[in-house]
């Protein structure tokens, strides 16, 4: 429900609705799935943003960032992003390999904080390939 209330905001036709919907279930259903987890596609369809879909009134604020609270989830969520985001930054003069080790340390510590939950299983799943 919430995702609607967005693209209804975003006043996106029906069929672009329909495309975004198709090309979700197509990267979907080619990974295995986090629970819980909803993507909202903004301008670029192969950079979906990320908001845990649970019981509660849930606030998502779409720019260039999106922005998620209003849940548990979606503030661990967005700590979680906010730390990538800081720790891309920080990683600007670093060695490839010290940047590897560092980032796999940096999941290692949310998933461990989210272990319990849907945003550890996210990531978990989306960043498997860098643990």
């Amino acid at each position: 429900m919430c995702l609607l209330r967005f693209l209804f905001k975003l006043k996106f036709s029906k069929e672009k609705l329909n495309k975004i919907t198709k090309y979700i279930e197509k990267i979907l259903s080619q990974k295995e799935k986090p629970k819980d987890i909803c993507y909202i596609i903004t301008d670029n369809p192969k950079c979906p943003k990320s908001v845990v879909i649970e019981n509660g009134s849930i606030q998502a604020y779409i720019s260039d960032v999106v922005c998620t609270g209003g849940t548990m989830l979606n503030e661990r969520m967005q700590d979680f992003l906010m730390a990538v985001d800081e720790y891309s930054t920080a990683c600007e003069n670093k060695q490839t390999e010290q940047i590897k080790f560092g980032f796999a340390d940096l999941l290692k510590k949310y998933i461990e904080i989210n272990d319990d939950n849907a945003v550890g299983e996210y990531i978990r799943t989306a960043y498997r390939s860098s643990l």
